[in-house]
């Protein structure tokens, strides 16, 4: 992400820029997160940086602390939404402003994640999942669908874990998921699909 070391106001100075370009580009017209929920989130860490800067008492620092996680998960998220949408194409990541990082030995085509499984929750309206991941992956996109005839696949989320909570579903439903891998080479095909219930 580039954010490592940096002070918060770097962090806003550095993903406003990302931002900028996103929202003029022709390439990244689904961002995951939306940008118009990245601009609110770095504007509340922009005000959370400024009232520590000015009051410096621990509730600000807390907050700023708080709105800096915020912020961070986000870019985490759309640095794997332009990581597949590019294909791994230096030329599009470098026009969705994030830097390139130099690998060591690159890996090729990945393999599809395998072994779905759905695990026991008790929050109301979540499906727990988790799979068995591959070796070289950077990150990985999460897809629900409702229906299997045909599947209509959706993009709910990236994760660089090897699991993943589906959130706000419809207590006792049952949906379709899938997902794919993000490495050097691009993203993956889907994984073989889990249906499960939510709780």
């Amino acid at each position: 992400m580039g954010l490592i070391g940096l002070a918060a106001t770097a962090i806003v100075a550095k993903v406003q820029g990302i931002l900028d370009k996103l929202k003029t580009s022709v390439l990244y017209t689904d961002p995951v997160p939306p940008l118009v929920t990245i601009q609110a989130d770095l504007d509340a860490l922009a005000a959370a940086n400024a009232a520590a800067n000015v009051n410096g008492g621990k509730a600000e620092h807390q907050a700023k602390r708080e709105a800096l996680k915020v912020v961070k998960a986000d870019v985490k998220s759309l640095l794997a939404y332009v990581q597949a949408t590019s294909g791994g194409d230096a030329d599009k990541i470098l026009s969705s402003g994030f830097e390139l990082v130099k690998r060591s030995t690159p890996l090729g085509e990945l393999n599809p994640p395998v072994n779905l499984q759905a695990r026991f929750t008790t929050m109301e309206g979540r499906v727990s999942i988790v799979w068995q991941g591959e070796k070289g992956a950077d990150t990985y996109l999460v897809f629900r669908s409702a229906t299997n005839d045909p599947f209509q696949w959706e993009l709910i989320g990236t994760t660089t874990k090897r699991k993943f909570n589906a959130e706000k579903l419809k207590s006792g439903t049952q949906y379709w998921f899938a997902v794919s891998a993000v490495g050097a080479a691009g993203e993956t095909s889907k994984s073989e699909p889990l249906l499960a219930r939510a709780a």
